[in-house]
């Protein structure tokens, strides 16, 4: 992982959260000076929808240049199978970071929250873009995200919503995915392959935070493995076993701590 965090004691606790579990924090800087960056949460209880709001803080300390002083893209050893952004740190950076990593041959998947408009040149060679249905309508140019959403019995997506992802094809995204929370996920692909999964039934919603964060993360998951065994992505079998993760994610209060295990979902 590659971010930074201040140095304080919220610093610690993440890095030191991560680091338990698994994860590489040598490129997630500690900044002396500065604060983490810190997201308040309000859950609604009876339905399990959340709202955020964020105090990027030490988030938007993360600048173009240290995409190269993280070596991620020009060490052999350290270079991703996949980079997996988001739009929590500055959008220069991003930018960056997806032009070095189109040059490095380094597949990227994309997940635009919090949405905000792109160039086109972000979208260009794009192997995976994830988008919520408001981050569609924002970045689509579409006035209103209801229009994106299918009826609860669709089979189809609304074809405003399929308009949308061949938009994106167009300017160069080979896989686009929309997550439509209890109305299912959309996918197109680059070869005009597209499908509405519906989504998963759980017992009891209890909190939506971090499913779309554990959707990318299952769904990235699927892609790598692909790519490792040299078999074609199947974008439809990597949708439903992100659906299965999401739906362990919502049924279990908070964020980092409700993301099931890959065992758990067997």
């Amino acid at each position: 992982m590659v971010g930074c965090v201040g140095d304080d004691s919220y610093g610690a606790l993440l890095r030191g959260n991560l680091a338990r579990h698994g994860v590489d924090v040598s490129g997630v800087d500690a900044r002396v000076g500065l604060k983490t960056g810190v997201a308040l949460i309000v859950v609604d209880a009876p339905s399990g929808e959340n709202r955020i709001i964020l105090s990027p803080e030490a988030n938007h300390a993360v600048l173009a240049g240290d995409v190269a002083v993280a070596g991620i893209f020009s060490d052999s050893d350290t270079r991703p199978d996949l980079l997996i952004m988001q739009l929590e740190i500055p959008l220069p950076t991003v930018l960056a970071a997806l032009a070095r990593a189109r040059e490095a041959g380094v597949a990227v998947l994309l997940n635009p929250a919090p949405a905000q408009p792109l160039p086109d040149a972000a979208y260009a060679g794009l192997a995976h873009l994830v988008v919520n249905e408001t981050e569609a309508a924002l970045l689509g140019g579409v006035a209103d995200s209801a229009s994106l959403v299918p009826s609860t019995d669709a089979e189809k997506a609304p074809q405003a919503l399929d308009a949308v992802a061949r938009a994106f094809v167009a300017k160069g995204v080979r896989n686009v995915v929309a997550t439509l929370g209890s109305h299912g996920v959309f996918f197109l692909t680059a070869d005009g392959r597209s499908g509405l999964v519906p989504a998963e039934k759980v017992a009891a919603v209890v909190d939506t935070t971090a499913a779309g964060d554990t959707f990318v993360g299952a769904y990235a998951l699927e892609a790598v493995a692909a790519s490792a065994a040299g078999r074609e992505f199947d974008v439809e079998a990597a949708v439903r076993k992100a659906n299965r993760a999401a739906a362990r994610t919502v049924e279990r209060a908070g964020a980092q701590d409700s993301i099931p295990w890959r065992d758990e979902l067997v």
